[in-house]
């Protein structure tokens, strides 16, 4: 099945987004903003989530119960660095969610077309999860640019039996999209992003994008 795309509609989200845009912020409000963004698409993508039933006594003697997101059964994977201060942000309502990583260098010189779209290879010196399988598995990268790195990382997380995906990132272009898609084949992939820019440059940077958004918020 294709990857369900989401768009995130939200009139905050979207001003925090466009701030980001702006090449104007400066780094410390930047990185600042990531960690909301991080927070308003955890809230969002909280529907695909594992869920349990929660019983609590009130002060005045009731039980009343809830559906509540079931953290424990969550693992959000940082692809670093860009990642991390959305991931801090997810934190804030996912508390008992666990907590990967994964080093990922796309290798600029290998840059080809490959099916119409730019495609890089990818080095991914480190990956260090708690276990995976039977969890559902939250990829975090701001920038879904041509692929190249989260489609490596999505191949990764089925092939340790991620009982779900889900895909969270800021920017996105339907040339990525596509390429998860195709490694993503049968598995089902929910994806949140809070927009879909329309093409990528000769160095398959996002436009309109924000640059890199790993060096404006922890410096080049």
């Amino acid at each position: 099945m294709p990857v369900r795309t989401i768009v995130v509609s939200n009139p905050i989200l979207s001003t925090i987004l466009l701030r980001l845009r702006d090449t104007n912020t400066p780094r410390e409000e930047f990185c600042r903003l990531m960690e909301t963004a991080g927070l308003l698409l955890g809230y969002e993508a909280a529907g695909s989530l594992p869920r349990r039933i929660k019983r609590v006594t009130t002060p005045l003697g009731a039980e009343v119960s809830s559906e509540i997101v079931d953290s424990n059964k969550v693992v959000v994977l940082a692809v670093l660095r860009a990642a991390l201060p959305m991931v801090w942000g997810m934190l804030r309502i996912l508390e008992g969610a666990s907590v990967g990583f994964v080093a990922a260098t796309r290798l600029e010189d290998t840059r080809r077309i490959e099916d119409g779209g730019i495609v890089f290879d990818v080095s991914i010196p480190y990956i260090k999860t708690p276990s995976i399988s039977g969890r559902t598995v939250i990829v975090v990268d701001p920038m879904l640019a041509t692929g190249s790195t989260v489609s490596r990382v999505v191949s990764h997380m089925i092939s340790k039996k991620a009982e779900k995906l889900v895909l969270i990132s800021l920017i996105s272009t339907r040339e990525g999209i596509r390429r998860v898609e195709e490694v993503a084949g049968d598995y089902s992939v929910v994806h949140y992003t809070a927009a879909i820019d329309p093409y990528l440059d000769e160095r398959g940077f996002i436009v309109p994008g924000l640059g890199d958004a790993g060096d404006r918020c922890f410096g080049e």
